[in-house]
């Protein structure tokens, strides 16, 4: 298939556009992958705002990331990679177990490590339940999941 020059253009802006918006981790294939998704995001919004095609298949996370080992082993044979899922490191004490929503949050806003807060909500209820070590990120609890 060849692609016009405003085609090439447009996916090479959207290309760049996903690498800004994609939270950097240690895990490089969770990286490959939250690239993939917002690369494949930002090309089918540009190209259907000039009413061009996105003919490329929608990816989701979970092809995103077999894609992503495909691509890596094909390129370094010898190489073996695995999926991981990310996980968030608890600075300090953790009070509790660590929340599923948590991971989720801070995997889209690329923070890997958190202080846990929440054994003093008892005397600052407005607290958050957790706070991002190197950041202003704040976490708490969706409402309805505490």
């Amino acid at each position: 298939m060849t692609i016009s020059k405003d085609q090439s253009i447009i996916t090479q802006v959207a290309a760049k556009i996903a690498a800004e918006l994609t939270p950097k981790g240690d895990d490089v294939m969770t990286n490959i992958s939250n690239w993939v998704m917002a690369f494949d995001a930002c090309t089918e919004a540009l190209l259907s705002k000039h009413d061009m095609d996105a003919t490329a298949p929608a990816i989701t996370e979970s092809n995103a990331v077999a894609n992503a080992i495909a691509m890596v082993t094909e390129a370094f044979p010898n190489s073996t990679a695995t999926a991981s899922t990310f996980e968030v490191r608890i600075k300090g004490k953790q009070h509790g177990p660590i929340p599923e929503w948590l991971g989720e949050a801070c995997r889209r806003d690329g923070v890997t490590e958190v202080w846990d807060n929440r054994d003093g909500l008892a005397a600052n209820p407005k607290r958050p339940w957790f706070k991002a070590v190197n950041g202003d990120q704040a976490y708490w609890a969706p409402r309805g999941k505490k």
